[in-house]
């Protein structure tokens, strides 16, 4: 924000205080295991090295178009 009010409301988002039940119920959701990506599995780095050549690739031809 570029308004001085705006930026002290965003700034000011500490003036509350969990109780022990809602620290409880929001530790009770981590599964300890990620919902998207098994990085156990020794293929998810190279999983990734794909997924990321595939974006530098759609990128890369992004770019050519509006060169033209």
């Amino acid at each position: 924000s570029t308004h001085r009010e705006r930026m002290e409301q965003n700034i000011d988002v500490f003036d509350f205080a969990l109780t022990d039940a809602e620290m409880a119920r929001i530790a009770a959701l981590d599964t300890g295991q990620s919902a998207f990506f098994d990085f156990t599995d020794p293929g998810t780095p190279e999983m990734f090295s794909r997924m990321l050549e595939m974006r530098r690739t759609q990128h890369d031809s992004t770019k050519e178009k509006k060169e033209w």
